[in-house]
């Protein structure tokens, strides 16, 4: 019998997947009726058992549990591509995505060992670290930063409620993929100011 916490990750690995689906095929490009009607065989498709295991389930394998960042993320995606509506401005986007990056940098290298320090080990109801995430949260409802707010409860709900196996709040928060997604965003946001200030410079030698 399947698990509480398996079915909580393969729904989150199974979201995650349809938002990649949806963004790389353009589904918003397609009518409507076929947006939907994309969707729902994707969907079957990911959960439909396929000899012993769906594929949701193999996607699971290779990226473990996905943190509320991920499903945050993937979900406005989602709900963007089928709707053709924007949820996330770029501002609050922004704003998570260089958190996230702060965090990575922070958790990631002291976490393989390189010092005594071990960051991971504040997830596991430390005082400080509830703390400060407390403290990040505030900061970013009075900045209507809405985007952090929402990972951050929906993280902690995650965690009070026990949907994975894991009883570290850092693996509710964050997880590799969202890492790398935030430092390729931000690489991407630098790039392209840069390059309309090149394009401009040259026009006006031309």
């Amino acid at each position: 019998m399947i698990s509480a916490n398996a079915i909580a990750g393969l729904l989150g690995c199974g979201l995650a997947s349809l938002a990649v689906v949806a963004t790389a095929i353009r589904l918003r490009r397609l009518p409507v009726r076929a947006r939907y009607a994309v969707m729902l065989f994707a969907a079957l498709t990911l959960f439909v058992p396929i000899g012993d295991l769906p594929i949701a389930a193999y996607v699971r394998g290779v990226t473990g549990d996905l943190s509320a960042a991920t499903l945050v993320l993937a979900g406005a995606a989602l709900i963007t591509q089928v709707t053709g509506r924007a949820l996330i401005r770029r501002r609050d986007e922004q704003a998570l995505c260089w958190l996230l990056a702060l965090a990575a940098a922070f958790l990631y290298p002291f976490a393989l060992g390189w010092t005594r320090f071990d960051p991971y080990a504040l997830g596991f109801a430390s005082v400080e670290f509830i703390t400060a995430l407390l403290l990040i949260t505030l900061a970013s409802w009075w900045a209507r930063l809405n985007l952090v707010v929402i990972v951050v409860v929906v993280a902690a709900l995650a965690f009070l409620a026990g949907a994975y196996e894991s009883r570290n709040l850092w693996d509710y928060l964050i997880d590799p993929l969202v890492s790398f997604y935030a430092l390729a965003w931000l690489l991407a946001g630098v790039r392209l100011p840069n390059s309309v200030s090149l394009s401009r410079n040259s026009r006006r030698a031309d």
